[in-house]
């Protein structure tokens, strides 16, 4: 019944944006037809604001208060220049120049990078329409801000991996939101987009309310590798958000059963760790 119910409710929305004049999901004002994909207007895509530099070289994490005292920090106040820490350039994926923030991840998730940071506007409003709402049209602006801030990571990929929902919540939203952003972000760089690689067996509870050690040991072996083998290819897995990378650490665990010569990972939103 849980998926009947979800299927309408996705038709009921893609009825919706037929029937009713376009509005920017971000303020609600009446879209233009040269507004990215019919989601947002251009003031509430010029909100979205990156992930700037210098940044951690494994986990693109800003290194202002990450590398001094391992407190993570709004990036607004980013004190340090990319000449003061010249190997930690956006772009250098080296495990090896790992910070704070995730010298204690998992070895087989070797690098991650975020689009955007995960704040009140545009950008919630983009990863909660698409992930609760069933609107699949976020999906567009969401993969053109990874693939424009995050490109440099992306260059020697060879395939995109989402990562999967569990066979309940699956049921229930009827859709997998990672599945549909890495499907746009691979139309977008021409990337293949493997779904039969991860499993997720083991249903898990919501991350949203768990501290970092909670949310580690809530995804321990939730995940395992499916049918697909990769043997010798570099992996880009995909999720709407990163906020302590414990999913991502897990699903890079599992992932490395299939063969892949290298795993890492891009996301749309990028939270502040917990307290």
């Amino acid at each position: 019944m849980r998926s009947i119910l979800a299927a309408a409710r996705v038709a009921l929305l893609d009825v919706e944006a037929l029937a009713l004049p376009a509005a920017c999901l971000g303020c609600e004002r009446a879209l233009r037809p040269a507004d990215e994909h019919g989601v947002l207007c251009a003031p509430c895509r010029n909100r979205l604001r990156p992930i700037a530099p210098p940044v951690c070289g494994r986990c693109g994490q800003p290194l202002d208060r990450w590398d001094e005292v391992g407190v993570a920090a709004p990036a607004r106040s980013l004190g340090r220049t990319a000449r003061t820490a010249p190997s930690l350039a956006r772009g250098d994926r080296s495990a090896s120049s790992a910070c704070a923030f995730c010298r204690h991840w998992p070895a087989e998730l070797s690098w991650t990078a975020s689009a955007v940071w995960l704040e009140d506007g545009p950008a919630r409003e983009l990863v909660h329409a698409l992930k609760y709402g069933g609107w699949r049209a976020a999906a567009g602006p969401m993969a053109g801000a990874i693939a424009r801030h995050c490109a440099r990571g992306l260059r020697a990929v060879d395939v995109l991996v989402p990562v999967p929902l569990g066979r309940i919540r699956r049921r229930e939203r009827g859709h997998n939101q990672a599945a549909e952003l890495a499907t746009a972000l691979g139309a977008l760089l021409g990337i293949t987009v493997v779904e039969d690689a991860l499993v997720r067996p083991r249903e898990t509870k919501t991350q949203t309310a768990l501290a970092p050690a909670e949310r580690r040991r809530n995804v321990s072996g939730a995940f395992r590798a499916g049918t697909r083998r990769l043997d010798g290819l570099s992996v880009a897995i995909v999720d709407d958000v990163l906020t302590t990378a414990a999913t991502l650490g897990a699903a890079a665990q599992a992932l490395a059963e299939t063969g892949a010569s290298r795993i890492g990972a891009v996301t749309f939103g990028r939270a502040l760790v917990p307290k």
